[in-house]
């Protein structure tokens, strides 16, 4: 237990003080111990994130004021354990954080041992719904700035709403259809005895990964991709031509476009480590019809201008609706970071435009909820560009909230985490 909170505390304090990525530091830490609980500490970091605001309130209430951060994230962990995980004693764990402590600040192992004494004693009061924005915050630990932004177009109700919700533990793959039907690949499942649920598409599933991971045999008979990205490139409805796919890494979506054989896509990213993701990606599953470009977004490139049929811009976001998936998303994250977010998002949609036929689609997507950085972003460019128009787009099966031709996928409709769409196309005639 000593080597797994141990194992925990230097984690988090890579994720929340050094903006590490939690999956990639959980896995480069667990691959290199051994003779460690790894479910365990798995619980405790995501835990500590996905409660991050609540954890943080409730050290609040017995501390005149919080301590520095490598302090305070003992304590949301003392505060997480001694709720969430069973079999850690009460006093092995204040001994083992206020051991930690010593470490980190000799003179705050005392207030590391009485604040947590009190936070195991205690159980976690709520603020006032008087407040009713904090108290949302702090009992869903959703930031409050989202909240207000949410806010400005949905009432309350329907934010609680979707902050209650919860979305499958399982993880979304896609059948590889160029290898193996939908049905054979799923009968593989059964007789391996790998957990699985079904999902949007036939061709799509929810399945137990870890058990699916254990079977090499099966790797290039299935993809691991969002369903949201998915929907995208469906949405997109590319039948033949050339498709442009501006921020393609780490290239989910432009290698599911590239199983239509009708279709020259090119793959572009700013940078060239994730343009080689991309790379690694297409050639693990054999595809040949793509084309990898090492391009700014927001920079023209005159050689591309009206060439493509299809131009996806998947632009870079918050990630405010893949925030179940990703519990770090929160962190260091403010309203300043979305504005900032919306310029770009908006410089590269203007600067794709650019490179769309007349006829062609221009389609814009994120993977967040808030009007800033998706219904702002297709306004804006409409207004500055009135030889582009909304179209409608159709996904059988889902509860899609559709406000003129922009949609929004909430999770507490869809089911899935959440995203948004905006499909343009160039007018044939401009006057």
């Amino acid at each position: 237990m000593n080597k797994e909170l141990n194992i925990s505390y230097q984690i988090l304090c890579k994720v929340c003080l050094d903006k590490s990525y939690v999956s990639i530091e959980l896995n480069k830490c667990l691959n290199g111990v051994k003779d460690v609980n790894k479910a365990l500490i798995t619980k405790i970091v995501y835990g500590v994130l996905e409660k991050d605001i609540t954890l943080e309130y409730f050290v609040s209430q017995y501390t005149k004021k919080l301590p520095n951060d490598k302090i305070l994230i003992l304590l949301k962990m003392v505060a997480y354990c001694s709720k969430a995980v069973n079999g850690i004693p009460s006093f092995a764990l204040v001994n083992e954080v206020v051991n930690i402590a010593k470490k980190v600040d000799k003179y705050s192992a005392g207030f590391v041992n009485a604040v947590s004494k009190k936070l195991i004693a205690n159980q976690i009061v709520l603020p006032s719904k008087q407040d009713f924005i904090k108290y949302l915050s702090v009992k869903y630990s959703y930031p409050e700035w989202v909240i207000k932004e949410l806010n400005k177009s949905k009432d309350l109700k329907f934010i609680e709403e979707l902050l209650a919700t919860e979305l499958t533990t399982l993880t979304h793959i896609r059948i590889n259809e160029n290898e193996i039907s939908s049905d054979d690949f799923k009968s593989k499942l059964n007789k391996l005895d790998i957990h699985f649920e079904p999902s949007l598409y036939d061709y799509t599933i929810y399945v137990d990964y870890a058990k699916l991971n254990e079977h090499t045999e099966l790797k290039k008979e299935y993809v691991v991709q969002g369903l949201p990205s998915i929907i995208t490139c469906n949405v997109l409805n590319a039948t033949k031509g050339k498709v442009l796919d501006t921020c393609s890494a780490p290239g989910g979506k432009s290698i599911y476009l590239c199983s239509n054989q009708n279709l020259d896509v090119f793959a572009c990213d700013i940078h060239g480590h994730r343009l080689d993701l991309v790379k690694k990606y297409a050639q693990n599953y054999n595809v040949k019809n793509i084309h990898f470009c090492l391009q700014d977004g927001t920079k023209l490139e005159p050689n591309w201008v009206n060439k493509f049929d299809y131009v996806l811009c998947d632009v870079p976001c918050s990630n405010l609706g893949v925030s179940r998936k990703k519990p770090d998303v929160f962190l260091n994250k403010s309203l300043n970071d979305a504005k900032s977010l919306a310029s770009i998002q908006y410089k590269i949609l203007e600067t794709s435009s650019n490179y769309v036929k007349k006829g062609g689609i221009l389609q814009y997507s994120t993977c967040t909820i808030i009007d800033i950085e998706n219904k702002n972003v297709i306004e804006k460019f409409l207004k500055n560009h009135t030889d582009f128009e909304l179209t409608e787009i159709n996904v059988e099966g889902i509860n899609i909230e559709n406000n003129n031709n922009m949609y929004t996928f909430y999770p507490n409709l869809t089911k899935t985490e959440g995203f948004f769409v905006g499909r343009l196309k160039k007018k044939w005639q401009y006057y």
